[in-house]
């Protein structure tokens, strides 16, 4: 902060219009997340300001289970890294499951006991992180904070910067360190210089805050004196499940302000809104009773039940349910850390194919051989995919079956697309769909056609239609859909149009054909598509399926029913060893004033 008490960042954050009635916002609240160029634009500007509210109620929904379980390790850690009054009786260990505990007591979620196992692991893993820290001298002494806030013209456009990490302050005050947790890989995980940027000014800058209700302002926190000017500011991601780390910025609170007004302004464009991306998100949106975003469908799905809290679905996530409804339970429903496993030949098979479809058919022509060489050698389609030749080998003989079969051999295909992304919601169950043809096209009868492209083993192609519905919910969901009005360009069309199935073998390929005009296949593919969705839905036990695949399963690690609690590995020198208390920081003037404003500054008597 400079001496006159503005930010000297000094970003300009673009108007925004609710384009649904709504009051007016007092302010502005950046995160670096607002930063990432991709999502829904609306609901990004919605979330930068907090206090702006739709003038339409939203219906009442029940609280689910929580699905963040990183969020609930800060927690415990805040709690546990800095408490007050921390009973001398207590081991380590009782004190670690006892920090979880309040955590989970102060959530506004339901937990799932399944959930405890990895928060217990991430926790742990944090604390023999700091440790290693402590221990190479890398992080000295500190105290722990939720929030620091750096806040922009307090008086007049208010905009508060904030980043969701564990602050640390070194004891004297010179040193801030930001830490981000992840499950693993730091060293691999995306972050922006941009966002690695905010998040250190926010760090080195901001003052120490709080508020009662995430939709009001920050204040400076009471009962706290402020520490004085930070002289150096570190973001490091840690690794929680494998000790990693990575150091992604390094300097001066000064350096970090530089670093944010280069950086970050060209990164803003998401916070004007003005364009909507529906998706499963949207059942976690609290604007979307009046977004225009998501498409009505009443009984799109077929379920004759409601869900009284929004949820979302997918083909694939129904395929995992039917395979192993526990899995999908602790993956999607729990959020449990994921540990790669390795993709199946066929999964990945099937994965580069889609790529080689796609690159081809963004040329804007049909595939021919000159695309299929014999050999890896040389430039073509496959070139810019990085396969190796033995991979080129196992995919050239499925590849060559689509030959014949392109979409561009049919000269009255216009507006081809690739991946298209659908969301629709089934208000009558209240379930939102979210599906992804490979291909989309107009023929020239105006009717869309959507195309799923599948690659099969050497076994031959299955010949029985409505067993290929049942199996590939996909179909079965664009057949509803087409049938129920859906067209790519929102224009409604004179009939309903088609869907494709386009099945791949090493030695044979074929297109089936399924009209969503015709009354008997729309009525046996949403009987096939309401089956799937009545047997999730409606699943309280969410058992471990009668042929799980274990070998393949990204959350088995997390499926024992009792798995071994790692709280039992902690020892007291992971612990601080006097809970609370801290150093009697200098008051900050300036900061207090731009984080207050200065007409309330003398609510907060420091």
């Amino acid at each position: 902060m400079s001496a006159d008490g503005s930010d000297p960042v000094g970003l300009v954050i673009p108007e925004w219009t609710p384009p649904w009635p709504a009051g007016a916002p007092t302010y502005v609240r950046l995160t670096p997340t607002h930063l990432r160029p991709r999502g829904c634009a609306e609901q990004v500007a919605r979330k930068a300001r907090p206090d702006v509210f739709t003038d339409e109620r939203s219906p009442w929904e029940p609280t689910g289970l929580g699905s963040f379980p990183l969020g609930l390790v800060r927690d415990a850690l805040l709690i546990l890294l800095d408490e007050a009054g921390a009973s001398a009786d207590l081991s380590a260990q009782e004190r670690v499951r006892a920090a979880i505990d309040r955590a989970i007591e102060a959530s506004w979620e339901d937990w799932s006991p399944d959930s405890r196992a990895s928060i217990e692991a991430g926790v742990v893993g944090y604390l023999e992180v700091l440790e290693s820290l402590r221990a190479d001298g890398s992080l000295p002494e500190t105290r722990v904070f939720p929030d620091l806030v750096a806040v922009q013209d307090p008086d007049g456009e208010r905009v508060e910067l904030w980043a969701w990490a564990i602050h640390h302050v070194g004891i004297d005050g010179t040193l801030r360190e930001a830490h981000l947790l992840r499950w693993r890989g730091a060293a691999t995980v995306p972050l922006h210089e941009a966002e690695a940027a905010l998040i250190a000014h926010v760090a080195g800058s901001g003052a120490i805050a709080e508020h009662a209700k995430w939709y009001q302002r920050f204040e400076p926190k009471r009962g706290l004196t402020q520490p004085p000017a930070a002289q150096q500011v570190r973001v490091r991601i840690v690794g929680l499940l494998d000790a990693s780390t990575d150091v992604r910025f390094d300097g001066t609170p000064e350096q970090a302000a530089v670093a944010t007004s280069a950086l970050v302004p060209s990164h803003l464009g998401m916070l004007a809104g003005g364009t909507t991306s529906p998706s499963g998100g949207c059942a976690g949106c609290n604007i979307r009773h009046v977004c225009a975003g998501p498409l009505r469908m009443p009984g799109l799905l077929g379920v004759t039940g409601y869900s009284a809290r929004t949820r979302s679905i997918s083909p694939s996530a129904l395929w995992t349910h039917r395979a192993c409804p526990r899995q999908l339970h602790l993956s999607r429903d729990l959020g449990l850390p994921r540990t790669p496993r390795g993709d199946s030949p066929a999964l990945i098979r099937g994965t580069q194919v889609h790529a080689w479809l796609a690159a081809a058919h963004a040329r804007g022509r049909a595939c021919s051989a000159a695309d299929l060489p014999d050999t890896a050698d040389g430039v073509a389609v496959h070139t810019p995919l990085g396969w190796s030749a033995e991979e080129y080998a196992t995919n050239r003989p499925y590849l060559l079956q689509h030959l014949g079969l392109c979409p561009f051999d049919d000269p009255g295909a216009t507006g081809l697309t690739t991946e298209v992304s659908v969301t629709a919601w089934d208000t009558d169950a209240n379930v939102l769909l979210s599906t992804r043809p490979d291909t989309a096209w107009r023929r020239a009868d105006d009717r869309w056609v959507l195309r799923e492209t599948k690659t099969l083993s050497p076994r031959g192609l299955p010949e029985d239609r409505t067993i290929l519905l049942d199996r590939y919910t996909q179909v079965a969901a664009s057949l509803c859909l087409l049938a129920d009005g859906f067209t790519l360009d929102g224009v409604p069309a004179d009939a309903p149009g088609i869907v494709e199935l386009e099945l791949l073998g090493p030695d044979a390929g074929v297109v089936i054909e399924y009209d969503a005009s015709d009354p008997v296949v729309v009525l046996v593919a949403r009987t096939a598509l309401a089956d799937r969705v009545d047997a999730w839905l409606f699943d309280t036990t969410h058992p471990v399926g009668p042929n799980p695949p274990c070998r393949t399963c990204e959350v088995y690690e997390w499926c024992e029913v009792s798995p071994v609690s790692v709280v039992e590995e902690v020892t007291a020198d992971l612990l601080p060893a006097v809970p609370g208390g801290g150093p009697d920081w200098a008051v900050s003037d300036v900061m207090l004033r731009d984080l207050a404003g200065a007409d309330v500054v003398e609510e907060f008597p420091f």
